[in-house]
């Protein structure tokens, strides 16, 4: 067998180099590309103390016509225990705040001209982001909830329903 002159030893060694450093920063590329989206959270947040008390875990899917949330059964029995009538929440996407809206009774006689997320603690096993109560005549301003942000996301995580 020939053996191998020192210069050839050399380029052999940074050509294997070489191709170590590529599949690491590449590996580094995947996987920081991965996290970023692993990192991206939904949420719905009572206004006065920040409290997640929906999350990404909570949600199987978002319909994008009706803004029916369909929940996990522990989304369900987490949102049950919570008193939660005439709160304030908050929608935040990887935590920028997206709209406001309103925990609100049925059994309430005052009418709601915002966004209102309806009897939570009789909920079977979906939520649904109403703008306005006792309907939607009683809705006042923009309607926040056709957001292409939150669409995009829900799109992204494979949980959105046209």
């Amino acid at each position: 067998m020939m053996e191998m002159r020192p210069m050839e030893k050399k380029i052999k060694i940074g050509l294997i180099t070489l191709f170590i450093g590529i599949i690491v920063i590449g590996g580094y590329f995947i996987l920081s590309n991965q996290l970023k989206i692993s990192k991206e959270e939904f949420g719905i947040y009572l206004l006065e103390n920040d409290e997640l008390v929906i999350s990404d875990r909570d949600i199987i899917s978002y319909n994008k016509s009706s803004h029916e949330i369909k929940l996990t059964e522990e989304g369900v029995r987490k949102i049950k225990t919570l008193d939660l009538y005439h709160k304030l929440f908050t929608i935040k996407l990887n935590g920028k705040e997206i709209y406001n809206g309103s925990f609100w009774t049925g059994l309430s006689s005052l009418s709601y001209p915002g966004i209102v997320i309806m009897d939570v603690s009789r909920i079977q096993d979906s939520i649904v982001i109403e703008a306005g109560y006792p309907s939607q005549e009683f809705f006042k301003g923009m309607d926040p909830r056709n957001n292409s942000e939150i669409f995009d996301y829900f799109q992204k995580v494979g949980k959105l329903i046209q």
